[in-house]
This record gives structure tokens, C-alpha cells and sequence, in this order.
């Protein structure tokens, strides 16, 4: 009874969400029937591809599955910064159609996540929480960026546990001194011997 409820919710909100971009769905309506094992980590979440392209949770064994996704719990953070680094930690075993068109959805798929706010809590607040979420990431970005770049300043300016690029500079260019020096110096002695 649980389970059946927990069911119907998440399929339900996977149907609100791919709703919010329909395109998604046309892209998965000619796999209507697939199963996929959708592995988070030890957790397997079974999909099925609805006769309308929408993906359901459904009750399977994942050796049935058609397509197997395994994303490993270390790629989830890395979704929020860089997602193309999180794509490739992804393994995605089975159906090769199937597993192109998931490829190409969690590459391009962005819901809409105001318009699904805006059904619960009305147009003008969900408006208002989504320019507060959007301008939170922003200045998690730009503090983010900022702080990595303090960092890399201390450790080259402050600490000296990097060195600075004209310090690396006048060390090659020193090193090629000493280079051209030793070849005149071996030049010199193979004309004296």
C-alpha cells in the first residue's frame, strides 16, 4: 500500500515535470514499454517509458530492464556545477536508441520548475520564489569563483606554496641562460681536445 502510493507520487511528479517540456516526451514516445534501472548509488529506482513518452515508476525486475543508468552518488553535487563532468560519470548499459535519447535529454532537458510552482502557489509567487532561487545560485556562483580565486592568490602572493607566473618566468628564462652557457662550455672544451 505504501509502495503504491510512493509509486503514483513519483510517477506523477516525473509526469509534472516532462511536462513542463513536451518535447521530452515525443523523444521517448517510440520507446513506449521500455524498462529502465535507474541506479542511484545502491538505490534502484524501475522506469517504464508510458504509451505517451512520459516515464513512470513501475514495479520490474532490473534484469528485465531494457536500459540500466548507473549514477554514482559523488556526480549528483557536480549536476549544480558542471554537469557536463557529472554526464560522464554516468554508465548507461542496454538499449543503445534508448539510452542516446536519455543521453540527449539529460543533456538539453530543463524544466520548467516556475511554471510547476506557479500551479501550486499562483503565478506571482512562484515568479518571486524562482528570481530568489535563481539570484541565491547566482551569488553561490560568484562566491564560489571568488573564493577560488583568493585561494589561488594566497597560495601564490601570501604563502608562496605556488609560484607566481613572473617568478616561473624568470626562472625558465634563467635555466636557458644556463643551457645556452653549458653547450658554449662543452663547445669550447671539444675545441680544445
Amino acid at each position: 500500500m505504501v509502495t503504491d502510493t510512493l509509486q503514483k507520487l513519483l510517477s506523477d511528479g516525473l509526469r509534472h515535470l516532462m511536462s513542463t517540456a513536451p518535447w521530452a516526451a515525443l523523444r521517448l514516445k517510440p520507446f513506449a514499454g521500455c524498462e529502465i534501472a535507474l541506479n542511484l548509488g545502491e538505490v534502484m529506482i524501475p522506469l517504464t517509458v508510458d504509451p505517451d513518452g512520459f516515464l513512470v515508476v513501475s514495479p520490474m525486475r532490473p534484469e528485465r530492464a531494457d536500459l540500466s543508468i548507473q549514477i554514482p552518488l559523488n556526480a549528483l553535487p557536480l549536476l549544480l556545477t558542471d554537469q557536463t563532468a557529472a554526464l560522464r560519470r554516468f554508465q548507461l548499459e542496454g538499449n543503445s536508441g534508448l539510452a542516446a535519447e536519455i543521453g540527449f535529454l539529460a543533456k538539453n532537458f530543463r524544466p520548467d520548475l516556475e511554471e510547476l510552482l506557479s500551479r501550486v502557489v499562483g503565478d506571482l509567487l512562484a515568479h518571486r520564489v524562482a528570481q530568489t532561487v535563481r539570484s541565491g545560485q547566482a551569488w553561490a556562483q560568484d562566491s564560489l569563483r571568488r573564493l577560488s580565486e583568493s585561494m589561488a592568490e594566497y597560495a601564490t602572493e601570501e604563502a608562496r606554496l605556488i609560484a607566481s607566473h613572473s617568478s616561473l618566468h624568470l626562472f625558465a628564462s634563467e635555466v636557458e641562460r644556463l643551457a645556452q652557457d653549458v653547450q658554449r662550455l662543452e663547445q669550447r672544451m671539444a675545441r680544445r681536445t
